[in-house]
């Protein structure tokens, strides 16, 4: 869908969310009263992700019929694994507890993960705040300038854990282009890895949001002391447009493959599921409400005083999406994987 279209699908899309609200099944509406709501965020507190999670609790609260609680809980773990495994399953089924995850989360399965025992068709997605493109960036002193420096020589780049990006992204480069990326994994969260940047323990970030960036990179930037090798998108931020776009490497149609499907996390940049159990009345209920407060002129104004980025992406569309991604043919899976380091 092209970039106007889709806000103009996503304006409508949006007040008829807002409107549906009031014709929500009432006991759908009634259960959530005098109820406590728990959004259980993947990473620890002061993350990228758990800031998210907590100017979504402050707005979401307001637009859930019943006006209930709303906490968020930080479950660190093995790249939100640990937290996406719990709210899949040992969690309350209700509708009361849902989680935001890591975007990669929702392929780990597919691409052969240990550890994983969720099912991400069956999972209820209610929504992402917005898409995201994320960058690889290194230190200007470490004289790499291009990817294609990096297929010359070893660069270390900072990575939490299998299953994130900033792991799969530069194993896959490896693979895919033959660059010389060294993963250094064990980082728990976004702010250790830019510190390790920055007190020289690595060279870089296999994978820096760039919401993130802006916030936490941006300095360095300016400063000279970074370098943009590469946009991991399917698309370019138009924020950036002289960094290059990793699609723009791919020379066959097995490559554009391959990274289109290692890309699909990022069309949802902060997924938040309800268990595979919830019933369907609450589930549209929460995604009616999710979409509602992205709409709404105090939850805008909040967001841009943060630097939050908005432009909705539904449940129904990232439901929609992993349907067509769990569909890819096993070839291209197997390829994928081999390339993810995952066989």
């Amino acid at each position: 869908m092209r970039p106007t279209l889709r806000r103009i699908w996503l304006t409508a899309t949006v007040a008829l969310a807002a409107a549906g609200l009031c014709f929500a099944p009432a006991a759908a509406q009634e259960f959530f009263a005098g109820k406590t709501v728990t959004l259980v965020v993947g990473y620890q507190a002061g993350s990228l992700y758990d800031a998210n999670a907590r100017f979504v609790a402050r707005h979401l609260v307001r637009f859930i019929p019943g006006n209930p609680t709303l906490i968020v809980r930080n479950m660190p773990g093995a790249g939100t694994l640990t937290a996406a495994n719990t709210v899949a399953n040992l969690a309350p089924k209700d509708g009361t507890t849902i989680a935001l995850v890591a975007r990669g989360m929702s392929i780990e399965p597919l691409l052969g993960g240990q550890g994983v025992r969720f099912e991400p068709l069956a999972l209820n997605w209610i929504g992402s705040t917005s898409q995201e493109v994320s960058v690889i960036a290194v230190r200007t002193d470490t004289g790499v300038r291009t990817l294609d420096d990096v297929k010359t020589r070893e660069v270390a780049v900072a990575g939490p854990a299998p299953g994130t990006d900033g792991v799969t992204f530069p194993t896959a480069l490896n693979n895919l282009l033959g660059t010389k990326f060294k993963v250094v994994t064990g980082y728990r969260s976004g702010a250790e890895m830019t510190l390790a940047v920055e007190r020289r323990e690595v060279d870089g970030r296999g994978s820096w949001s760039w919401a993130s960036f802006r916030n936490d990179g941006m300095a360095m930037l300016k400063r000279g002391e970074l370098t943009l090798l590469v946009q991991m998108a399917t698309a370019k931020s138009p924020e950036i447009p002289q960094v290059p776009l990793v699609m723009d490497y791919a020379k066959t149609e097995e490559q554009r493959q391959v990274l289109e499907l290692l890309l699909a996390g990022q069309a949802m940049a902060w997924p938040i599921f309800a268990p595979a159990e919830v019933p369907q009345e609450r589930v549209a209920l929460l995604r009616k409400s999710y979409l509602a407060m992205l709409g709404d002129p105090e939850t805008l104004a909040d967001a841009k005083r943060l630097g939050v980025d908005i432009a909705p992406v539904p449940g129904e569309e990232i439901a929609a999406m992993l349907k067509r991604i769990y569909a890819t043919p096993p070839a291209v899976i197997d390829k994928v994987r081999e390339l993810a380091g995952r066989k």
